[in-house]
């Protein structure tokens, strides 16, 4: 169970997400304003400079999760943490005392638009590394979704350093910094639909504007 680590992430913070996530700032008019645009595209790049995009992966059993329970009967998986850092967060706490209250909304859209990018970015590492033998991945589900208690998020990070990365648990099992990710995928030939995946695939508020834009309700 050797930790892979993997640093200086390369990712592209995709400025729809980052709308998406910032919900409707539209003018009376209906269309978005020309000065928001331009904040929204100054937080990005500020956000690209800020960004320590970095993970660290662990491929075990599932019953080698201690205090979980509901991946048992899973013989390979993946448990993963990643992170974007703290600069990025301490610049948006920066903006928040400057009364810069705009930009620092945007910056933290950003990056969170960044740290599901570097999730992403892990997701499709794991799943590379399994194909080559010959073996799928199942999407990723996190602590705190579905039937995977929050609290068991210690289980992961005993499995997982997160340490090593610069990310740790609060006393209430938050991890810090708060633009990190922590994700266990099932692989395999066939690999199973993990209960606690994917929050947007299993919920049924169509009309959500947080919604993943290509996930619709079973």
């Amino acid at each position: 169970m050797d930790p892979v680590i993997i640093e200086k992430i390369s990712i592209d913070i995709d400025r729809e997400e980052v709308m998406r996530l910032l919900g409707r700032i539209d003018s009376e008019a209906g269309e978005i304003d020309a000065r928001v645009v331009r904040a929204v595209d100054r937080g990005i790049e500020e956000a690209g400079r800020l960004c320590e995009p970095k993970g660290i992966y662990v491929v075990a059993r599932g019953k080698d999760l201690p205090g979980v329970g509901i991946f048992d009967d899973l013989e390979r998986m993946a448990f993963c943490v990643c992170t974007i850092g703290s600069r990025l967060e301490d610049k948006v706490t920066s903006l928040t005392t400057e009364g810069r209250l705009l930009d620092a909304v945007i910056l933290d859209s950003a990056g969170s638009a960044a740290a599901e990018a570097t999730a992403r970015y892990m997701d499709e590492l794991i799943a590379e590394e399994a194909s080559k033998t010959g073996l799928k991945t199942s999407c990723r589900a996190s602590p705190g979704y579905g039937d995977w208690d929050i609290r068991e998020q210690k289980g992961l990070f005993s499995l997982v350093d997160g340490g090593k990365i610069g990310v740790s648990l609060s006393e209430s099992c938050m991890m810090k910094p708060r633009k990190s990710v922590s994700f266990a995928k099932h692989i395999d030939k066939k690999p199973h639909r993990l209960r606690s995946e994917n929050s947007c695939r299993n919920c049924d508020i169509d009309i959500c504007p947080y919604r993943i834009s290509d996930i619709q309700p079973e």
